[in-house]
């Protein structure tokens, strides 16, 4: 008989596996499947107000003159933000709750893979809610209405990547930060609501207090600023794309020295 020679998978392997499973979990819970559904709802209005609005321009000769980019960014961040809160809320609460992270230290994972598959079950299907439908529009533009070339359009499938990976990273942080901090979902749901509130409270109060020049925290409205500056070109793009990374690189690091604590076999 022939020695098997049994290997570790690969750390590629692992965070896809942690990933994919807290994907299968919260897909079975009606309330994430409502939330997605619901996400999927303005996107697919706004591509039929485009075709719509396409049909109209040339039947009546008249540019109407409104950006349906800048209303699909508006109303996609609503449904999305609250998928975000569904899928990552109950993501290591319950692990904590239930007291299975030592679990995970009985086989070939490290705190990191858990913690980076944790975040990535929340970003990657918040990223790409925002991202494809959003090049849609943009292909839409560029085939369709002829109101971008090629280049302009590969510019702005470029910011609309930009803005949805930081969206997405920003998203996964707070809510599975959050997560990790406590065993109860609910008191994550409100740590959670806090620092989506909080902070620029916080600052404008400081600002009224001495003074001071009002900057932009609190990840929500790092967003707005965000989406301002590259289809806008407006103030502090770099500032709050470097904010939304730090929420997620925060998240991140929580949830690592959170786990080490407790992944132990």
């Amino acid at each position: 008989m022939d020695n098997v020679i049994r290997q570790a998978p690969s750390s590629f392997h692992t965070v896809r596996a942690i990933a994919r499973r807290q994907l299968l979990m919260a897909r079975k819970r009606k309330l994430v499947k409502l939330l997605f559904l619901g996400s999927l709802l303005p996107p697919l209005i706004l591509i039929i107000v485009i075709i719509v609005r396409n049909m109209a321009e040339q039947a009546t000769g008249m540019t109407l003159g409104w950006d349906p980019l800048m209303r699909f960014l508006e109303f996609q961040a609503l449904p999305v933000g609250l998928l975000a809160l569904g899928l990552g809320i109950p993501s290591v609460a319950r692990d904590r709750a239930e007291d299975v992270l030592f679990l995970y230290a009985t086989r070939p994972v490290q705190p990191w893979h858990y913690a980076l598959g944790k975040l990535l079950a929340v970003a990657l299907p918040c990223t790409a809610l925002m991202l494809l439908p959003g090049v849609i529009i943009t292909l839409l533009h560029l085939g369709v209405t002829s109101e971008l070339n090629v280049g302009e359009a590969l510019v702005m499938i470029l910011k609309m990547t930009t803005y949805s990976v930081l969206m997405g990273a920003a998203y996964a942080g707070v809510t599975v930060g959050a997560s990790s901090g406590t065993k109860k979902s609910r008191w994550a749901l409100l740590i959670t609501l806090a620092i989506f509130s909080l902070p620029d409270t916080i600052v404008q109060l400081a600002g009224v207090m001495w003074n001071l020049d009002v900057v932009t925290v609190g990840p929500q409205s790092c967003l707005v600023c965000l989406q301002e500056a590259l289809l806008n070109s407006g103030p502090d793009g770099w500032w709050c794309a470097l904010a939304l990374t730090l929420y997620g690189l925060g998240g991140m690091w929580i949830t690592l020295m959170r786990v080490k604590k407790e992944m132990i076999p």
